[in-house]
């Protein structure tokens, strides 16, 4: 087989799924930095067409969108973090487009605010002098009810659908960034139960977790 290649940043959080499930599978993967900047370099973006981190490319082929990368690499691998069945892998699939389309923007919007990062484009730039606690507070009341829904969508045996799929991998690193930003997950057991089991892996911490 060709080498994998992953290009990604250590504060993305879409590479960092990728890194937690190349570490879960036992993958060996070259790894190279793309700058987390709104522009990114012409030869990326060539590459690319949207210049969107991560990317995975082996041999010809170069795959962008990360839940995308996920399913190539376990489907490669013949995983069953990726079940084999139509009805698990249907489960699945409509967790992880309900957590992209509908769930992680709300996450995100937290973020931002506690951590100081800037949208801007695809990207969120970090910028630790425009932290805002009061914002992030009034956030967090204010994504409560997208927070309940993700619960709920939570199985309580510390992994989304109830054994670990890709579905954790894709959620791991926006559960990763409530402890950076103090978001309180105390009222959502399932998620505070989920957190901890994935946190808690060996490919996890494999993986590099920054920010």
């Amino acid at each position: 087989m060709e080498t994998l290649v992953l290009y990604g940043h250590p504060d993305s959080s879409n590479a960092l799924k990728i890194r937690f499930l190349l570490a879960e599978l036992g993958l060996a993967y070259e790894d190279r930095r793309v700058p987390l900047t709104h522009l990114r370099p012409a030869e990326y973006v060539s590459m690319t067409v949207l210049g969107r981190i991560p990317a995975l490319v082996e041999g010809d082929l170069v795959l962008t969108e990360s839940h995308a990368i996920l399913r190539y690499l376990a489907r490669r691998e013949r995983s069953p973090l990726y079940p084999a069945t139509d009805p698990d892998r249907a489960r699945v699939d409509e967790f992880l487009d309900r957590f992209l389309a509908h769930l992680r923007p709300a996450l995100a919007r937290h973020e931002n605010a506690a951590l100081g990062r800037t949208p801007v484009g695809a990207t969120s730039v970090r910028a630790p002098a425009t932290r805002d606690p009061d914002a992030a507070r009034r956030i967090e009341r204010e994504i409560r009810a997208a927070l309940e829904q993700l619960d709920t969508l939570v199985r309580p045996e510390g992994a989304v659908l109830g054994r670990f799929t890709i579905a954790d991998c894709a959620i791991a690193p926006a559960l990763h960034r409530t402890v950076r930003t103090g978001l309180d997950l105390a009222a959502y057991p399932n998620l505070w139960r989920l957190r901890s089991h994935l946190l808690g892996r060996p490919a996890w911490r494999v993986a590099g977790p920054s920010l």
